[in-house]
């Protein structure tokens, strides 16, 4: 009995095979990775004259396709077996950054085709095709990647090494202050997301994929350990920092059971925990331009600003924290941390509300008040010079 094709219009010319005999080196490789054996054969007829056509049947069979030859471009099923197409796109996207991805699917959700892009896919197509959309749409990605390369725009350098990627760093718990001024620090560095509770760190792990996790496991060790552990299991490559006097996250088979580079005693200063991260996620970095480098003086504010930041605060206040004059913490501080102490204090700020509007449900006036904003009207506007958005469609947004 003859299987089924989908829903797609083969060409005369792809009918016919014509263009099979061309050396695999001389067209593009498109890897099609999709669990129907009728889909995959069907793009094979579209595809073989033009392109050198791969195939994978599930996502593991993806990365190993992928690590072990040169491909152009992929075309990526989002329902497949062993793991959602949504992952695999993020795994894709960390071993081959430069490579273009379709997705091709017969999920047709705003949703699903927002969260695709959002996560590095060039496109996006739904079943039944017709074959032209998908040729052009394939065209097109290749074309883009081909100008990329010709001006530069890419993340290889001449010489072929790849250049250095944005770190992506998660912090988890610890206090909101400590959080929002651990995370403005880094912002040169890479996106930084930060979540309140180990218990929930989990999921939103699996949505920024980061390269690096600084745990704050004071208040719930137990808890943390959970999450270390799921974490291992689902990016196993993510580097952790963990900040915990508990003995138990001290011993080395620890570590290496969940990933751990590193265990801090607290307390410890913001300057010091950059340089850790630093060490850790950057060990081999030429230039330091984009990682802060806190003194003991602004590491002090930092600090002082973690708890403190809900009050009238003035340069003067600041400095006097720090054991210092006013005019030599403002010389200090912009050339460490690369912005104006009043900068910073604004973006700490804004921080917290956002942290506070994705996280609970209390109301703006509320989160204006706690994170130092005059009124909610003081927040929506600052908020939106930061963010781009008012906190109210931020929030709406993100629940989304």
């Amino acid at each position: 009995m003859q299987r089924a094709l989908p829903l797609i219009t083969p060409s005369p010319a792809a009918r016919t095979g014509l263009g099979r005999d061309a050396s695999p080196g001389d067209r593009p490789a498109v890897l099609v990775v999709d669990d129907d054996a009728g889909v995959r054969d069907a793009l094979h007829v579209i595809l073989d004259e033009e392109y050198e056509v791969l195939d994978a049947a599930d996502g593991k069979s993806a990365l190993n396709a992928v690590q072990s030859r040169h491909v152009s471009l992929i075309l990526l099923d989002i329902l497949l077996p062993d793991v959602d197409g949504i992952e695999i796109l993020q795994e894709l996207g960390t071993v081959s950054p430069n490579v273009p991805i379709i997705m091709v699917t017969a999920v047709k959700t705003v949703r699903t085709a927002v969260t695709a892009m959002r996560l590095g896919a060039v496109d996006y197509i739904t079943k039944p095709f017709q074959e032209e959309e998908l040729l052009i749409s394939i065209r097109r990605a290749l074309d883009q990647r081909a100008r990329r390369a010709t001006t530069g725009d890419d993340t290889q350098s001449e010489s072929g090494a790849p250049r250095p990627r944005a770190k992506r760093v998660l912090i988890v718990e610890g206090g909101v202050g400590w959080r929002a001024t651990l995370a403005v620090a880094l912002e040169r560095v890479g996106p930084v997301e930060t979540v309140d509770g180990a218990v929930n760190a989990l999921g939103e792990a699996m949505s920024f994929r980061p390269t690096c996790v600084v745990l704050n496991a004071e208040r719930s060790p137990s808890a943390a350990v959970r999450f270390l552990g799921g974490l291992h299991a689902q990016l196993t490559t993510c580097a952790v920092l963990v900040i915990s006097d508990d003995p138990h996250l001290q011993a080395p088979s620890i570590w290496e059971a969940l990933s751990i580079r590193g265990v801090v005693r607290p307390p410890v200063d913001v300057g010091t925990l950059l340089n850790r991260i630093k060490t850790m996620v950057d060990p081999a970095v030429q230039s330091t331009s984009v990682w802060p480098r806190l003194g003991v003086s602004v590491s002090r504010v930092v600090g002082y600003l973690s708890t403190h930041f809900g009050e009238n605060l003035s340069v003067d206040h600041l400095a006097r924290a720090a054991g210092i004059s006013g005019s030599h913490l403002a010389h200090l501080f912009r050339p460490e941390t690369g912005m104006t102490i009043r900068t910073y204090l604004t973006k700490v700020r804004v921080e917290i509300a956002r942290d506070l509007v994705m996280h609970t449900d209390e109301n703006l006036a509320d989160i204006a008040a706690a994170a130092g904003f005059f009124d909610a009207s003081h927040l929506s506007r600052v908020f939106r010079v930061v963010r781009g958005k008012r906190p109210s469609e931020y929030r709406r947004q993100s629940r989304l």
